[in-house]
């Protein structure tokens, strides 16, 4: 009795449970998220006795405290706001004279990814505000450099600054006026624009869909593009941004929008996945090793497609960890941001050398076996056919 139900809906029973699951876990990490700033405060300003409350706005992520010395004299204020970097939220501490110039800073709680956040302390991104004024305009590449490689975090410190800033310069009387966020429009997003209007004429006019050997051009540009140039594949930590809360904003990262939203609508509108195989950097790479490697297993046998439901798998256990801990870092593990920044520790080098190594005799092993955005991909597809199915179903009534 119970094989015969397993048979018959063990598939939909694990996809209730997965989908309960993950509810649970968002609202076990929403409700056991509550950030402590006030014990951050004194490693901004250690010379102070006490630190007086001034303004609360929880719901921002933003706080404002007055620190005090001994005698109660106030010396210092200090701002904590939130910023978004490349795999989730940091909190930026500030410590301003009492006439609003920037004294000392700090990021004591980040969930942004260490190889790309490691990169401004190592190029000494954060002297460049001390010594500003509540009334300079902090404007990332205007009077902040970026960090070449962590634009992301970059960004991230400098709107915790300025969201900082926003707040203090209110409790001195003189409030800043915000400016529009201008919005980076680049070679990198016409790059990313043009190769998926080219993947998507590869896919879907019969003639070019002949010609096998564009779809190998296809993934050196990616390759190119996306890994060596830009070092950002599109990645799990990409889509989960945005359930989370913990997405920047769409002027300042134009392109992970467009990465993440136009993957999601062309494989909604027309059922076709533009991105795996086609302009994966990581992809590439496997596939020129298994040519190497003169490799020709593929995902065929009854074993070898069960076992490509390992993916589903990883996709749902990272999913439940990062809502549950609210950490989006968590889902940066695949093997490409190690790869592609050549920067990791030694168990993501272990998973690049093993996944690279298994990939010269299984074709495309990573994609096949362990991807959770080809999980994902996979999962928005068969929702569109469901959907369809549904609709034609009902309508033919």
């Amino acid at each position: 009795m119970q094989s015969s139900f397993w048979k018959l809906h063990g598939k939909q029973a694990l996809i209730i449970f997965a989908i309960i699951s993950v509810v649970i876990a968002g609202v076990i990490g929403k409700v056991s998220a509550s950030p402590d700033v006030e014990q951050y405060l004194s490693k901004v300003v250690p010379e102070a006795a006490s630190f007086k409350k001034l303004d609360d706005r929880a719901s921002d992520d933003l706080y404002l405290f007055a620190a005090l010395d001994s005698n109660g004299t106030q010396i210092a204020y200090v701002t904590s706001g939130q910023g978004i970097g490349y795999a989730g939220s940091m909190t930026v501490v500030v410590a301003w004279s009492n006439e609003g110039v920037i004294l000392a800073m700090d990021v004591p709680q980040t969930n942004d990814t260490p190889a790309w956040y490691g990169r401004l302390a190592a190029n000494d991104y954060f002297s460049q505000f001390i010594g500003r004024s509540y009334q300079d305009p902090l404007q990332l590449n205007e009077d902040i450099n970026a960090i070449s490689g962590a634009t992301r975090s970059s960004t991230g410190v400098d709107t915790g600054v300025r969201a900082g800033r926003l707040i203090l310069s209110e409790q001195l009387g003189n409030p800043y006026p915000v400016p529009p966020e201008p919005v980076n429009f680049g070679l990198a997003e016409v790059f990313f624009i043009a190769g998926i209007v080219s993947v998507f004429a590869l896919r879907m006019v019969p003639a070019l869909r002949k010609i096998h050997v564009l779809r190998y051009l296809s993934l050196l540009i990616g390759l190119a593009v996306f890994g060596i140039w830009l070092s950002i594949p599109l990645s799990l930590v990409n889509f989960i941004v945005f359930p989370t809360g913990f997405a920047p904003t769409w002027q300042s990262n134009l392109l992970l929008y467009l990465m993440v939203f136009g993957i999601i609508g062309a494989a909604l509108a027309f059922g076709k996945n533009l991105w795996c195989f086609w302009m994966c950097p990581f992809s590439a790479i496997q596939e020129g090793l298994n040519f190497i490697g003169g490799g020709r297993t593929r995902p065929i046998t009854r074993t070898q497609l069960a076992m490509r439901n390992t993916r589903y798998f990883i996709l749902w256990v990272i999913v439940v960890l990062v809502l549950v801990f609210q950490s989006p870092q968590m889902a940066v593990f695949e093997p490409w941001n190690t790869i592609f920044s050549l920067k990791g520790a030694l168990d993501q080098w272990l998973l690049v050398i093993a996944t690279l190594g298994v990939s010269l005799f299984i074709h495309d092993f990573w994609c096949h076996y362990l991807c959770p955005v080809g999980a994902t991909m996979d999962i928005i597809l068969k929702i569109r056919k469901g959907t369809i199915g549904l609709v034609r179903k009902f309508s033919s009534r």
